[in-house]
């Protein structure tokens, strides 16, 4: 089987050189990925504010970059055993590199259908990525290299969110041209990751079969051999559907309901969020390091229950001030989701092809992310029927239901991470002891 060879373990002095040199290229790539970024977060905003779309046109937009994830099954299972280089450059060009047509999109249908097209090729890139840290970063130092990239990279997300946001409430239309701007950056980025030598290929024969037959065998053997594994997406599951039901409910609580402007929204949304994730970022990937992603994924969770319950005041309250408050909660818990969730899969994998287990991984945001935003405005729209609810209390009782599930998903994720240390407790105890 085609596999890459992990990195070795670091001496004490510091990375060893194939790291140090992934490093470079690793943060050179952030940095503009956080530029794109900055801007493309404010795509809710600019369909909502500067296009009026409609209900259906935002639900649209918030369920299609989640439901898109659902192809990396397939890739994902294409790409496993093979170089990744030629995957990596296929979503620069193919995603990014369109949004140049942003141009022309002055009506909401064109707008999302770009966007579209932009979430299709991420699917291609996230199970490449991952491989390639597999294999040029040690497990030991993995989580600690990420987390310390991902804070300072946040640094650019910081500048250019702002810069966005004040331009847009300045110049609405400047989407126009900011948009194809940010996706040649965002290219760039993509440039970088793919110039990256992954370390130590080996590339035998490959004789297991392709294609989408093949790939949903491999998904549920995976799922049906690595039972811990299983546990550990079903956790996530929970969690991702609560996350996915508030994402339209955010862009009407903020648009709507609190009245923001572009700059209030980018501030909120992406420049407290980025400042907070940024500062715990680093901290997120220590504890990956040391307690494993099931119980950083825990603690995550539980600091999401406050998200999602202050957004809930903050809509009975119409008060900006807890909407900020909600999103400096979501910057804490989201880095250390972000740790788990783009390093967790590949610790499952140990020494084979991360991509495989990367691929089940996105899938099944892919998934929950095709009925968990439709759910969540189905959710409001059954809660502000006065024969249900009370006109006025969707929102915040959507948020309090989302609340709930974040607290079940915490509970069940910090379950399985005593019971996987409880096993290998056992298994180092039961291990030989070398004797001199």
């Amino acid at each position: 089987m085609v596999h890459t060879t992990p990195a070795p373990r670091p001496a004490s002095a510091g990375l060893p050189f194939y790291s140090r040199y992934t490093r470079t290229l690793h943060l050179r790539a952030e940095v503009l990925n956080n530029v794109f970024a900055g801007v493309i977060g404010l795509a809710g905003a600019v369909a909502r504010k500067g296009l009026n779309a409609s209900d259906l046109g935002i639900t649209v937009l918030t369920t299609a970059g989640s439901a898109a994830l659902l192809t990396a099954l397939f890739w994902s299972h294409f790409m496993e055993g093979r170089s990744k280089r030629p995957f990596i450059l296929a979503s620069a060009l193919l995603g990014r590199a369109t949004l140049v047509l942003m141009a022309f999109a002055v009506d909401p249908r064109i707008f999302i259908a770009i966007c579209c097209i932009y979430f299709l090729s991420e699917p291609i890139f996230i199970p490449a990525q991952n491989a390639l840290l597999q294999a040029n970063y040690h497990s030991s130092i993995r989580g600690t290299v990420f987390g310390t990239i991902t804070a300072i990279s946040k640094i650019a997300f910081l500048l250019s969110a702002f810069a966005a946001g004040y331009v847009l409430d300045a110049h609405p239309r400047a989407y126009l041209w900011l948009f194809p701007v940010a996706g040649a950056v965002g290219t760039v980025a993509y440039l970088q990751y793919a110039r990256i030598r992954i370390r130590r290929w080996v590339a035998p024969a490959h004789d297991a079969p392709r294609g989408l037959g093949a790939a949903l065998r491999s998904f549920f053997k995976i799922m049906r051999t690595d039972r811990d594994f299983d546990r550990f997406e079903r956790n996530f599951m929970i969690y991702g559907m609560a996350f996915m039901i508030i994402l339209p409910l955010n862009v009407f609580l903020l648009i709507d309901e609190l009245r923001l402007s572009y700059l209030q929204v980018s501030l909120c949304t992406l420049v407290l969020f980025q400042i907070v994730n940024a500062a715990t970022s680093r901290l997120g990937g220590r504890l990956l390091d040391r307690i494993g992603a099931p119980r950083v994924a825990a603690l995550s969770f539980a600091v999401l229950v406050g998200h999602a319950g202050t957004l809930a005041a903050a809509a009975v309250l119409q008060s900006i001030p807890l909407a900020f408050v909600a999103f400096g909660f979501f910057g804490v818990a989201m880095s250390g989701v972000n740790a788990a969730w783009s390093l967790g899969a590949m610790r499952f994998a140990g020494d084979r092809d991360a991509a495989a287990y990367m691929g089940v991984h996105v899938a099944c945001v892919g998934f929950r992310g095709f009925f968990g935003p439709t759910l969540g405005y189905g959710l409001v729209l059954v809660f502000d029927n006065p024969a249900v609810g009370a006109p006025g209390l969707g929102l915040p009782a959507v948020y309090a239901f989302a609340a709930a599930l974040f607290a079940v998903a915490a509970v069940a994720m910090s379950r399985l991470g005593k019971r996987m240390e409880r096993a290998a407790s056992r298994k180092s105890v039961a291990a030989p002891v070398a004797v001199a």
